[in-house]
């Protein structure tokens, strides 16, 4: 019984998040915590505090946040690289570290 109020504790917590902080989403509509995951992890790593993180972290599992850490285009390396170095991960296999743009004006 425990195991399943701590999971509507958590969900009024993320319900929190989205509705709460529209300074992460303000331009994001209606979001939904199944359809919208990809988003709001994002977000919250980049924008969230240390409890809002915490908060992403247990309702959404360690594996959807190494998913979003090694994939994602718009966390910035700073964010990236302290998650890599919190889950254990390596720098190369993030998209932040390993698809470094050429660059586009070459020194003299």
């Amino acid at each position: 019984m425990q195991g399943k109020s701590v999971s509507i504790d958590l969900e009024k917590q993320l319900e929190k998040i989205i509705k709460g902080t529209r300074r992460y989403f303000w331009d994001k509509g209606p979001l939904s915590p199944q359809r919208d995951k990809y988003v709001i992890i994002e977000r919250v790593l980049e924008f969230g505090s240390e409890d809002e993180v915490g908060i992403i972290l247990n309702y959404y599992g360690t594996a959807s946040i190494e998913e979003v850490v090694r994939e994602s285009r718009e966390l910035s390396p700073r964010t990236v690289n302290y998650f890599v170095l919190l889950l254990r991960l390596s720098r190369r296999e993030t998209r932040c570290f390993s698809d470094v743009s050429p660059r586009i004006w070459q020194p003299y």
